[in-house]
């Protein structure tokens, strides 16, 4: 247990997954609002460093994180994979991993062996915010201790850039996002050789000091450490000794880089937000807690027999090729009639919690995020809704009792209209237990379980992309809805993301991909 305060998180948590009226009644027009802030951060009067622009097209290992490894892992971790015309302003960028409106309001930091820098995707380039070498700095802030990272990467919540249209729910979809970006990351650096450890557990106080950031306006929500194999995963453990945030904070020099500003201020405009972000603070490590595999309730039904996983020849992927391609589908999603492997896709699926590490549960644990699966048009598969069992990749059975219910109908009536469930090939829902995060992180639980579920959304909507399909991820739907539609009966139990899957037109939308320049 963390020994805060709890109740502020508990409550965002039943007001944005259980009220989706309430969350959205703040809710601003994209067209023509003053508070849009600039598509980019943009600093002023810092040094710049270059990245190659010359990567490879396929994701191989590699033995040092230099300059070309450096550029690989950034272009295809958070890198512009292709600019779109014609939006009237509003969505013209896209980047490998999915936003909402293409907003990106997570941020990139970079700390390295000689400086701590910000990574400017239009650009293709790294930000000096300040010298010298504070990786160590940051996994005492983790509460770690252990061989010294190749690199360290932070990802923030640059609230203003999705707050101007979203509010106070921008923390739903900014803490989401980070976890997409933190499974992008860990997916592109395992392709590279390297071994990723996430952190949604440090004492924030040094980070922020250490990347100049406000708290407030744009605080850290995770920390990404990364090895090469060299540093085994036995060598990085939980430090015993505990440290203050504050002495921590007080051997760094501050610094103020300047920003062009723009935008509302957070911290006056969305004071729910806020509150909410300042709750999930911590100050000392010893407050950090890791909850045992199993802790949790389980969302199981009881007696339901399973599918056995059939063995299945999947092609291995290139990921490099996958993220290219991977997208969301047109504005309105509107699927179209396909053929797709049911298995291949369950094959996939069954493997997206492979080699996931973070400090939300001890080392081989699995935080209790559930992958429920709804089928629609899927050969070997058939339709319904199922479970995907952790241990045996089985899938079972789910969803109401009566046989008659058509699944993905089911899913459609508690979907706020907008998307086309046509020929839709399958729903995807992570289910995590609300109970689970908040017993064990306090307030810091929302951060946990939202960003666990991106990272394992990422995963899925790769997994989708290897196949063709575009995976939208679509958080408009009633939860109260969706709980009967899965068969679930405890408000505890929450689904947290939902992804649509399935074949799609091209929208009408004119999109051209930004493609890198292929390595001679």
């Amino acid at each position: 247990m963390t020994g805060q305060k709890e109740g502020v998180g508990r409550e965002f948590w039943r007001v944005s997954l259980e009220d989706l009226a309430v969350a959205m009644e703040t809710r601003q027009s994209e067209y023509g609002n003053p508070d849009e802030p600039l598509k980019f951060k943009i600093y002023r009067g810092r040094p710049r460093r270059p990245l190659t622009t010359r990567v490879p097209r396929e994701l191989t290992k590699v033995t040092a994180l230099d300059e070309p490894a450096l550029s690989t892992l950034l272009r295809y971790g958070y890198g512009i994979s292709r600019q779109e015309f014609e939006t009237n302003g509003t969505w013209p960028y896209h980047r490998m991993v999915a936003s909402a409106r293409c907003l990106f309001g997570v941020q990139l930091y970079v700390c390295l062996a000689d400086g701590v820098y910000h990574y400017d995707a239009p650009h293709h380039a790294l930000v000096l915010l300040r010298e010298g070498d504070h990786r160590r700095l940051l996994t005492r802030a983790s509460g770690t201790t252990g061989a010294v990272p190749e690199a360290v990467l932070v990802l923030s919540g640059l609230f203003a850039k999705t707050a101007y249209i979203y509010r106070d729910y921008t923390y739903r979809l900014c803490t989401q996002e980070a976890g997409l970006l933190a499974g992008n990351i860990d997916l592109v650096a395992g392709a590279m050789g390297l071994w990723a450890h996430v952190h949604h557990q440090f004492v924030d106080e040094p980070v922020h000091k250490l990347f100049g950031l406000d708290a407030d306006e744009e605080p850290a929500l995770v920390v990404l450490p990364l090895h090469f194999p060299g540093n085994t995963r036995a060598g990085i453990r939980r430090a015993t000794v505990p440290r203050s945030g504050s002495a921590l904070a007080a051997t760094i020099d501050p610094i103020d880089p300047e920003v062009v500003s723009g935008g509302l201020k957070v911290a006056q405009a969305c004071p729910t937000l806020t509150e909410v972000n300042r709750a999930s603070l911590r100050t000392n490590t010893a407050t950090f807690a890791a909850a045992e595999p199993g802790a949790h309730g389980d969302s199981r039904a009881p007696g339901a027999v399973g599918l056995p996983l059939p063995s299945a020849d999947v092609p291995r992927i290139d990921l490099a090729e996958v993220l290219r391609a991977r997208d969301s589908g047109p504005g309105v999603f509107r699927p179209v009639a396909s053929r797709v492997d049911g298995v291949e896709l369950w094959t996939r699926l069954a493997r997206v919690r492979t080699g996931v590490t973070s400090d939300a549960v001890p080392a081989g644990g699995s935080v209790p995020l559930e992958i429920y699966l709804t089928v629609g048009d899927l050969s070997g598969i058939p339709a319904g809704c199922y479970r995907l069992d952790q241990d045996t990749r089985a899938l079972r059975p789910a969803g109401p009792a009566d046989p008659g219910t058509d699944a993905i109908t089911a899913i459609e009536r508690v979907t706020i209209p907008g998307p086309v469930f046509q020929h839709m090939n399958a729903v995807v829902h992570l289910v995590g237990d609300r109970d689970w995060a908040f017993d064990t992180f306090g307030d810091r639980g929302y951060r946990v379980i939202s960003q666990e579920a991106g990272l394992l959304a990422h995963r899925v909507c790769v997994a989708a992309a290897a196949q063709g399909l575009s995976g939208r991820i679509v958080n408009a739907y009633h939860a109260e809805g969706v709980r009967a539609a899965l068969g679930l009966t405890e408000r505890r139990h929450t689904p947290v993301f939902q992804i649509l899957l399935a074949r799609t037109g091209p929208g009408g939308r004119v999109i051209v991909p930004v493609e890198p320049e292929a390595v001679e």
